[in-house]
């Protein structure tokens, strides 16, 4: 799974938050556009008092070629800016109100998908994770193609918070985030199930593909525990994996991967026992 912070250099410009820099920007030319219209409208106007005030000079004798007076043309000519100014204001708080609306929308997306994210961690959340699972096991039995679960705990958790404090704490969970990440594909998920528990949905992986990240992620725990040791505390992940039967529910999935996790953790193996599948 790639790390939700590593992006390209450049973004696309789609989504709301495009929609919103082109709405800004078709309200600013509209906005020139009042400003361009002011200029004329004053000048409609000193037209309009011109033929009021001298009309005789203004008009040349009169011999202007109209069948109204110019009196009557000064009326239509402010009739016409004031209908062209209330047309603009319309237009603009219509632009306005479009432009609030996908405003409060991005703002609901961005609520939205900060929940989903563990701010420690940078995975996703529990939260995220029953419509996540409903989906993947509907596209799993539909397409007849395996999915599994791994259930992953911190050992010596407690004993680092209780030790060295919460922030201490919070490095080696977000370590350990990064460490899973490194063993995961980028359509595989993780997810902060609990305190120091992670659930790992690694969709199309049989029995045989779960064994193999398991076997990386511990592989590479070690390592980070050698070069990383927090004081006299070894740290090392008890896994649980289980594979997804058909029929069963999100929940009966989780409860089992859960099982063959404290099964593991009780078993004094952090390596998990040597049938992970086996039933419990």
């Amino acid at each position: 799974m790639k790390d939700l912070n590593d992006r390209p250099n450049f973004v696309e410009q789609v989504g709301p938050q495009a929609r919103i820099r082109d709405e800004l920007l078709q309200l600013e030319s509209r906005q020139r556009e009042i400003w361009v219209l002011i200029p004329f409208a004053a000048a409609v106007l000193l037209l309009g008092f011109l033929s009021l005030l001298v009309p005789s000079s203004f008009w040349q004798s009169n011999q202007l070629e109209l069948k109204f007076s110019p009196q009557v043309l000064f009326v239509g000519m402010i009739g016409m800016v004031v209908v062209l100014f209330l047309v603009m204001r319309r237009d603009l708080e219509v632009k306005r109100l479009r432009l609030a609306n996908l405003q409060q929308s991005l703002n609901a997306r961005s609520e939205q998908a900060a929940s989903m994210v563990d701010a420690i961690t940078n995975v996703f959340t529990r939260s995220f994770l029953k419509d996540l699972l409903q989906g993947e096991i509907a596209r799993a039995e539909r397409a007849g193609r395996p999915l599994s679960l791994m259930m992953c705990d911190l050992n010596n958790f407690k004993a680092v918070n209780d030790r060295y404090g919460h922030l201490m704490g919070d490095y080696v969970l977000s370590q350990v985030a990064t460490i899973l990440k490194s063993c995961v594909r980028g359509s595989d998920y993780i997810i902060r199930y609990g305190g120091d528990e992670f659930l790992v949905l690694l969709p199309e992986t049989d029995e045989k593909g779960s064994e193999i990240v398991r076997n990386r992620l511990h592989q590479k725990m070690a390592e980070w525990d050698r070069t990383n040791r927090v004081g006299d505390l070894p740290i090392s992940l008890s896994v649980g994996l289980y594979l997804h039967a058909n029929g069963q529910t999100g929940e009966q999935d989780i409860a089992e991967a859960d099982a063959r996790m404290y099964a593991a953790k009780d078993g004094g193996k952090p390596n998990g026992a040597p049938s992970a599948f086996a039933k419990a």
